[in-house]
C-alpha cells in the first residue's frame, strides 16, 4: 500500500493574466522539470513523485487553468494554454527543460512543444490521450456534459458515493492506495471546474499528423491494464514518434504516477538523467 505524503510547498504567480497555483521542490541549479496534470486531477497528482525526484531534480508542478487553485482562463482551447504555458514559464524564468504530462496533460506537453520547440529538452508522457479523446470515461463525459454541470465539483455535491465509486475506475487495483489517496482525488474532483471545457477543447483536436515535427527525446510509460487511453496506443504513437522508448508497467490502469510509483519514478530518473537530444 502506497503510504501517504505531505503536502509539497505551493506558491502562486500570474501567468497570462491567470492566476497560476504550483507546486515545486528540488533543486534549483538545476534544468526545471515542468509535470502537467490530467484532466479531473490537478498538480498533486504528482507528489509522490516529487518528493521522489526532489533529490536529484527541480519540479514545477502547476495546476492547470481551472483546476486545483489555479485560476479558470477564457478562450478554453489547447492554443491558449499553450500559451499560458508560455506565460507561466516566462513568469517563473525558467530556462529550458524536460516535460511530464499525464493523460491530458501529455496532449499539452505535445502541443506546448510544437509551438516552443526551443523550450522542452525531453518528453516524458504517461498514458498521454493523444490518439483517444473518445476514451474519457463514460461518467466523466456524463458529468461534464451530457449533464450539463459547470465542473466535476457539481456532480459531487449532487452524488458524492457515486463520485467516491468513480474516482477508482481507472485502478487497475484501488485497493492497494491509501486512503489518503482518495481524499486528495475527492478534492481534486471538487477543484476540476474545467474538466468540460477539456472534453470539449480535445475533442476536435488531431495532433497525430504534427508528432513527425517532435524531434526532442519521448519516453512513453502505460499501464498495461489502462481503462481509461488502451494501452494499445503506446504501440501506434510509437510509430509515430520512432525516437520513443517505451515501458508498460504490469497491473497498472491509467494512473501510473500513483499505482506503479517505484516503477514510474525508476523509468523517469533514469529518462530525465539521459542525454538531451
Amino acid at each position: 500500500m502506497n503510504q501517504a505524503f505531505p503536502e509539497v510547498p505551493r506558491y502562486a504567480v500570474t501567468a497570462l493574466d491567470v492566476e497560476t497555483s504550483y507546486l515545486m521542490l528540488g533543486r534549483g541549479q538545476t534544468e526545471p522539470v515542468l509535470l502537467l496534470h490530467g484532466m479531473s486531477t490537478a498538480a498533486d497528482s504528482f507528489r509522490e513523485t516529487m518528493y521522489s525526484l526532489a533529490d536529484e531534480f527541480w519540479l514545477v508542478a502547476p495546476d492547470i487553468p481551472g483546476f486545483g487553485y489555479s485560476a479558470n482562463t477564457r478562450p478554453y482551447v489547447i492554443a491558449h494554454l499553450v500559451e499560458w504555458l508560455a506565460g507561466l514559464r516566462l513568469a517563473l524564468d525558467l530556462a529550458p527543460g524536460p516535460v511530464i504530462g499525464h493523460s491530458f496533460g501529455g496532449v499539452l506537453a505535445i502541443a506546448y512543444a510544437l509551438a516552443y520547440t526551443e523550450d522542452v529538452t525531453k518528453l516524458l508522457l504517461a498514458a498521454p490521450s493523444l490518439l483517444s479523446q473518445d476514451g474519457y470515461p463514460d461518467f466523466l463525459k456524463r458529468a461534464g456534459i451530457a449533464l450539463g454541470l459547470v465542473d466535476l465539483g457539481s456532480a459531487l455535491s449532487q452524488s458524492p458515493l457515486w463520485v467516491r465509486r468513480q474516482i477508482k475506475v481507472p485502478f487497475f487495483a484501488p485497493e492497494k492506495q491509501d486512503e489518503s489517496v482518495w481524499e486528495r482525488r475527492l478534492k481534486d474532483y471538487e477543484l476540476a471546474r474545467a474538466s468540460a471545457s477539456v472534453l470539449k477543447a480535445s475533442a476536435f483536436l488531431d495532433l497525430a499528423p504534427s508528432l513527425a515535427e517532435i524531434k526532442q527525446p519521448v519516453c512513453l510509460i502505460w499501464g498495461e491494464n489502462d481503462p481509461v487511453v488502451p494501452a494499445t496506443d503506446a504501440q501506434r504513437l510509437q510509430a509515430l514518434l520512432p525516437q520513443a522508448e517505451v515501458h508498460m508497467l504490469p497491473e497498472c490502469g491509467h494512473v501510473s504516477i500513483l499505482e506503479q510509483p517505484d516503477l514510474f519514478q525508476s523509468v523517469a530518473r533514469k529518462f530525465l538523467m539521459g542525454a538531451a537530444a
